[in-house]
């Protein structure tokens, strides 16, 4: 079976601060650029205020645009993988035991064998092809779905 990819969906709120941090961090790294330009390394302070401003300046730069680019999940034949930015996580398909979709709240949650779980943050659209697809890699996986509070309580 091939591999399947999924998107990572990001609120509009978080993808705004997402590019605000971007564009922080390019104002921090010329402005950290323009202080060496004028004021050089004059003291030991000066200096290490620079680096530190420069050094965080690359970290945001580095971690904000993998969250845009590289923010998926991949169904393999035998895992769930979880690339956020430069954060990987993975789940064996073997461990999931459950996936619920309540409908109030429109979340997909998998749970696993050792009482773990995970929410799924793809496009609500997408949930019934993700499903599909992760239950035809492990037939055993139970799929229910909450209609309403009376269902979610029990």
């Amino acid at each position: 079976m091939a591999d399947k990819t999924y998107k990572f969906r990001f609120t509009k709120a978080v993808f705004i601060l997402i590019l605000a941090g971007i564009a922080l961090a390019v104002g921090a790294a010329a402005f950290a650029a323009y202080r060496i330009v004028v004021f050089g390394f004059a003291t030991v302070s000066l200096g290490i205020q620079h680096c530190v401003l420069l050094l965080f300046a690359a970290l945001a730069l580095v971690i904000f645009p993998s969250l845009l680019i590289r923010s998926v999940y991949k169904l393999t034949d035998t895992h769930i993988v979880l690339w956020f930015g430069i954060i990987k996580s993975s789940y064996k398909i073997a461990d999931v035991e459950a996936a619920h979709l309540f409908t109030k709240t429109n979340k997909l949650v998998l749970y696993f064998k050792d009482d773990r779980y995970t929410v799924i943050v793809v496009k609500p659209e997408w949930y019934n092809e993700f499903v599909k697809e992760l239950t035809a890699r492990n037939e055993k996986i139970r799929y229910d779905v909450s209609t309403s509070e009376k269902d979610e309580e029990n």
